[in-house]
């Protein structure tokens, strides 16, 4: 399909000069995101507060569902490459998760890169889930419905935390929901979307500029919690949504994953987005087409997380 016109004006960003320094890049970033429309949804309301990490205490953000509780729980993991964004970038997405899976999400604020290079913020990422699980009752959610969900580098997150939870033996999860997730740090040259979708939004020069930030020895790219594409073993994950966009770079290895979850025998599917570019998740308000795919992503994980 041709790139959604509704999503024309962000691609136009992304041909301006990039930042160089990396308080410009967060700053820039942030700033962008709050020129972002949003939808407008319900949801019984959100409340700040902080949880212990393995290292300092973790800003978050619980999103409570309207109706009568206990509600399922999903621990979110926002993007931004592992060196920028923050729960209030992403708050829209997880308004919209709350609303529409009618789920209790939790947002995570995990220590960023360079000052916190792998495995820092799989560490934090890893303790919040744990935190959750162990506090779902004081959260108004139910332990036993529990998933994981992130974008992008979030995503990433999120995946090194259903196997860590798998080999840990710890918190058992229901469901991950993984939006255009970061799965292989290792063989970019193998994916023929890294070469033809790099003038939209992310491209091939941020993505090595996030690996450098975030791995502080090129060896731990082949480290399963970094690249799970290259994971000896996929199998007993959760179920797995796993989302692409046409026009992003990370496109072809958001599909290996899903093929490769599932010749694990792990339950998954997968949703491509026709038209659309990295970063859609948070562009709702502006595409229709991008609201679509999001209320489909909200309709199975609510599927995934009912009643047993």
């Amino acid at each position: 399909m041709p790139l959604d016109p509704d999503l024309s004006i962000i691609v136009q960003f992304s041909n301006a000069p990039a930042a160089r320094d990396l308080s410009e890049i967060r700053r820039t970033a942030i700033a962008n995101s709050a020129l972002l429309p949003n939808r407008p949804v319900t949801i019984a309301g959100t409340r700040d507060l902080t949880i212990p990490g393995p290292a300092s205490e973790l800003p978050a953000r619980l999103y409570t569902p309207e109706g009568s509780g206990p509600f399922p729980l999903t621990v979110y993991y926002h993007g931004g490459g592992f060196v920028a964004f923050n729960i209030q970038t992403h708050d829209q997405v997880c308004r919209e998760l709350c609303a529409g899976a009618k789920t209790a999400v939790l947002s995570v604020e995990y220590r960023l890169a360079p000052e916190h290079k792998f495995p820092a913020p799989v560490d934090d990422s890893y303790a919040a889930l744990t935190w959750a699980a162990g506090h779902a009752a004081e959260l108004g959610a139910d332990a036993a419905r529990l998933a994981v969900a992130g974008d992008s580098a979030g995503a990433s997150l999120a995946i090194a935390v259903t196997l860590r939870a798998r080999d840990d033996h710890g918190p058992v999860i229901r469901a991950q929901l993984l939006i255009y997730p970061v799965t292989d740090f290792v063989n970019s040259e193998r994916y023929p979307s890294r070469r033809e979708n790099s003038g939209y939004l992310l491209t091939e020069e941020g993505m090595k500029f996030s690996a450098q930030m975030y791995l502080a020895d090129p060896a731990h790219a082949v480290h399963p919690h970094v690249s799970p594409l290259h994971a000896a073993d996929l199998k007993g994950l959760p179920p797995a949504l796993v989302m692409t966009a046409e026009f992003d770079p990370l496109r072809d290895e958001g599909a290996g994953y899903a093929a490769a979850l599932a010749a694990a025998g792990v339950p998954v599917q997968h949703l491509p987005g026709p038209g659309m570019i990295h970063g859609f998740a948070n562009m709702t308000g502006l595409s229709p087409a991008a609201a679509a795919l999001m209320d489909r992503a909200a309709g199975w994980l609510e599927r995934e997380l009912a009643p047993a």
